[in-house]
């Protein structure tokens, strides 16, 4: 079976180094990133459940997500919320 990669001729494992030497980060930290960016966003601006903003972001353990959310942002989602809640103007 074809792939996107492979009919432009890159392995997934090669565009996976250009990607980390390029960026300093892999592929799968990055696209973490971004998720836990945006779920930040909506834990601020939404009441949605912790497991729906997860699903929202494109992770659907939410063990899974609370743990990349820990290691990026030093604090669980659920204690994120609380924090953004209790600043003035929210």
């Amino acid at each position: 079976m074809k792939t996107p990669l492979s009919t432009c001729f890159i392995s997934p494992s090669y565009l996976s180094s250009l990607f980390k030497q390029d960026t300093g980060t892999t592929i799968v930290d990055y696209i973490n990133s971004q998720r836990v960016d945006r779920a930040a966003v909506l834990l601020a601006t939404t009441d949605r459940s912790i497991a729906a903003v997860a699903a929202a972001v494109g992770i659907l353990d939410v063990n899974y997500f609370t743990k990349i959310f820990k290691k990026q942002l030093g604090t669980t989602p659920t204690q994120y919320r609380r924090e953004k809640k209790a600043m003035p103007g929210h």
